[in-house]
C-alpha cells in the first residue's frame, strides 16, 4: 500500500475518534496529514472511505500469514477476527462512521463492490475455492456472515470480542449447515 494512502487512512481514523463523520472535512484531513498530493488521491469522502477500507485489506494482508491450515470454517473464523482486530485498533473511528450513515444506509452501497472485494481477498488468504455456483454462494455467504457480525463487533464493548466470536461462529456453523445442503 501506498505510504501516503496509509497516511490518510491514519489520520483520518485517528480524527474520527473526536470528530463525526459528517463534521471531518477533507481539507483538515489533508492538512493534518501533510500528503502533497492529496488532492490527486482524494477527490471525496467517498473516496476517504474507500482508501479507509483499502487501508485495512492492507493490514489484513500483512497478517494473513499466519493462519494455520486447518478446517474451512476455522480459516474463514480466523480471517474475519483478524480483520475484526485490526477494526478493533481504530474502534472510535469506525463507530463514528456507522453512526453517521445508520440512518442513510442507502449512502453506503458505493461502497459494497469493495467490501466484495476485500471478502473474496479474505477467502483467497485461507485458499478456500470460490469457482462455480458454490463458489459464488460462499463469497456471498460470507459477506453476509462478516456484515451481520460487524453489527455485533459495534455493540462488543469487551476488550476479547467474545460477543463477536460467538456470533461469528454461530453464523459460521449455520452457513455451514447450509452449505451441506445445497452441495
Amino acid at each position: 500500500m501506498n505510504r501516503d494512502y496509509q497516511k490518510i487512512a491514519e489520520i483520518t481514523l485517528k480524527s474520527l475518534s473526536n470528530t463525526s463523520w459528517a463534521d471531518i472535512s477533507l481539507d483538515e484531513i489533508k492538512k493534518k496529514s501533510r500528503v502533497k498530493s492529496f488532492k490527486t488521491l482524494v477527490k471525496s469522502k467517498k473516496d476517504l472511505l474507500i482508501k479507509i477500507n483499502n487501508y485495512f485489506d492492507h493490514k489484513l494482508f500483512l497478517m494473513s500469514s499466519k493462519i494455520e491450515k486447518s478446517s474451512d470454517k476455522d480459516m474463514i473464523f480466523e480471517i474475519i477476527m483478524m480483520r475484526f482486530d485490526i477494526l478493533q485498533q481504530h474502534r472510535k473511528g469506525m463507530v463514528s462512521i456507522f453512526k453517521s450513515f445508520k440512518k442513510k444506509p442507502s449512502q453506503l452501497f458505493f461502497l459494497i463492490p469493495e467490501l466484495l472485494e476485500s471478502i473474496i481477498m479474505m477467502i483467497q488468504y485461507t485458499n478456500i475455492s470460490t469457482k462455480g455456483k458454490i463458489g459464488q454462494l460462499k463469497i456471498k455467504g460470507v459477506f453476509l456472515i462478516y456484515v451481520s457480525s460487524f453489527l455485533i463487533w459495534l455493540k462488543d464493548d469487551s476488550a476479547s470480542l467474545d460477543k463477536t466470536m460467538i456470533a461469528l461462529d454461530n453464523y459460521l456453523n449455520q452457513a455451514n449447515k447450509i452449505l451441506k445442503f445445497v452441495s
